[in-house]
Parts: C-alpha cells; structure tokens; sequence
C-alpha cells in the first residue's frame, strides 16, 4: 500500500461515513441548579466534573462495546472515532465499507446511550442523553478539509484518496462539508431521549439490510417536517428509533402509543419502499454498499464517477503547479532581486 504521499495526486475511492451523535439534555438547567453549581467536593462546579467524564466515559465505553460485538464479517472498519465536541455534544464517524458494519456501529451506540443514561441515573445526576446518525458520501457530493498539517509535511489536497486516508485515519484534525453534513445536523436538531433520529440514507439502509444481519431496532416515521435548507424545503421524512429505556415515562409512552394505536411500527420493506419513492422526488442518492466484509464490493455510484475524471484533472494541475513552483523558486534564489520603494502620494482629504 503506497504511503500518504505517494498518494497526494490520486483521485480518492468513494467511501461512506457514518456519524454518530449523541448529546447532553437537559444541560442548561442543570448548570444553573443548586446540584450543579455545587463546590463542596473541589475547587470546580459540579457540572463541570459531570462534562469532563461525559467527554471521556461515554467515547471509552462505546469502543469497548464495538469492540466486544465486532467480528470477522464487518472487516477491517474499525470504531467510529471522536470527530468533534459541540458545546454538550460529541460527534463520532468512522468510515463503513458494508452494511454489517454499520449495523455493528449503530447496534453498539445506542446500547451506550442506554448503559450512560443508566449511569447518570444511577449516580443521580439529573441530566439525559440524546442521540442521531446519519451517512455522507466522499469526496462527492461531500469533502473531507484538512485542518492542520503535520509538522514538516505538505498539505493535503481536497478530494485526492491521501486526504481521505488520512481523515479515516483521524477524523479529529479534519472538518467534513457538503449536504450531507448539512442534513445530519438538521436531523439530529430534533432527537429527544425517547427518540434516536436518523437521516433518510441511514434509515434506506437499514431498512434494505438482510435480517440476518442483526439490526436490533424497529424504525418508526412520525410524519414529515420541513428543514430548513434541506431538499429544496420539501417536507423531510422524521424517521427514529425507539430509546425509552431507562426513561421515567417508558411505560407511561408505550402504554399511550396502544390507546393511540400507534404501537406497530412499519415493516421494513414498505419502510424501504415509501424511502425509495420519497428520494426518487427529491434526488437523493441511495447509498448502496455490500452486504457484508464477505460481499463483492459495490461499484461507486454515477454521481462520483461523472466527477472522477475531473477530480483527476484537477490533481494533475496542482502536481504540475507544485513543481513547477518549486523549480522557479530554485532558479529565482540564485539572482538577487531589487525592489523598489514605490512613490506614495498623500491621502486625500476627501473620504467620498
């Protein structure tokens, strides 16, 4: 496998992200209660000390319960990883070459969810957790930016597989952009803790996925909300995933979906067919990917293959441009090169 920077001009293979959400409700109003201004065990709030072991608990339990459930058939994807901290949230994504993988991911994140709101229960901390997931494409329709370099190595160029491999590596040194990323966030705007939100790719998936696979969640649609932005504000399908476990109203809930007759969930193929027909309107891609690490690989869909060719071109240019930039700089270091002061004339008076 060539290194990083044999790789800096290659147009980058498509690959799928999955990110993982999950957030501190009810933050706000414990900062601000007599428990969490509390001093009395240090020097620090109470609910500072609560955040720094959110920050660090809940990103060690979930590797540790990946790597429990994880096995030959995801294959070589790993956990997702710690891409960013917002205010109270934190937001993994790892790369996933097969649905299984997926599966595994999501499987392991919500049994965190769960296992974490236990804990704050437990310990009495009156605060909950939230959760979303959705998909995003690369480096079309969505890019990976380098954010900082390593010291004493070149910059990574947009769309090229060096970037990419590296923002697999380590998504914390690395923004994503595009629609994708735009819709996740929008999404995820609306979880609750009795609701995990997912975006309409992720639920296409998972709903298309073979039942032996192992997905352990019925997927529920509430209706459809517009977002702002979000497929030309065409109304957006409100797809989530049961998460009352451990919630006071847990019983109170199901008991209220029966009086409302709300208690059956749809079957995943109707699921999968209303998704299809909803993207079929609004001209989202389906993310296909195979089954499992066993699978035969799924060729990249027409929307990146129609701009591979124009990646490559591009890449081209900036491999021609870096050196022969380096070369006119090596030629230019050997004359010596007088500037002149120009002549500056006074500032007018006159602001117009």
């Amino acid at each position: 496998m060539p290194d990083n920077s044999e790789l800096r001009f290659e147009p980058a293979d498509y690959r799928v992200r999955l990110f993982l959400s999950v957030d501190l409700s009810g933050s706000t109003a414990f900062k601000n209660s007599t428990a969490g201004e509390d001093q009395d065990t240090g020097s620090a709030p109470r609910w500072v000390t609560i955040f720094q072991q959110f920050y660090t608990d809940f990103p060690a339990l979930f590797r540790n319960k990946y790597q429990r459930q994880t096995n030959a058939s995801v294959g070589t994807d790993g956990c997702p990883e710690l891409w960013k901290a917002v205010g109270d949230e934190l937001i993994f994504c790892g790369r996933i070459s097969n649905t299984k993988a997926a599966i595994v991911a999501l499987n392991t994140f919500i049994a965190t969810l769960h296992l974490y709101r236990k804990k704050l229960l437990d310990d009495r901390v009156e605060l909950n957790v939230k959760g979303a997931g959705w998909l995003a494409a690369f480096p079309e329709p969505n890019r990976a930016v380098q954010l900082r370099a390593l010291d004493g190595q070149a910059d990574l160029i947009s769309a090229s597989e060096a970037l990419e491999k590296a923002a697999d590596q380590s998504p914390f040194d690395y923004d994503f952009l595009g629609k994708a990323i735009d819709t996740g966030f929008r999404v995820a705007a609306n979880s609750k803790p009795e609701r995990f939100v997912l975006s309409v790719q992720l639920a296409r998936l998972l709903a298309g996925a073979s039942p032996e696979l192992g997905f352990a969640y019925d997927i529920r649609l509430e209706g459809l909300n517009t977002l702002k932005g979000v497929n030309r504000n065409e109304p957006y399908p409100m797809l989530y995933i049961d998460t009352l476990s451990h919630l006071p109203m847990e019983n109170a809930r199901r008991l209220q979906r029966e009086v409302l007759r709300e208690n059956d969930p749809p079957t995943r193929p109707k699921l999968y067919e209303f998704l299809q027909e909803y993207c079929a309107v609004v001209g989202t891609d389906e993310i296909m990917l195979g089954k499992d690490a066993n699978a035969a690989a799924v060729p990249a869909p027409e929307s990146y293959t129609k701009h591979r060719g124009k990646i490559a071109e591009h890449l081209l240019s900036e491999k021609g441009r870096e050196f022969d930039g380096d070369a006119g700089e090596e030629a230019d270091s050997n004359e010596d090169v007088q500037i002149e002061e120009p002549d500056l004339e006074p500032l007018s008076s006159d602001t117009g």
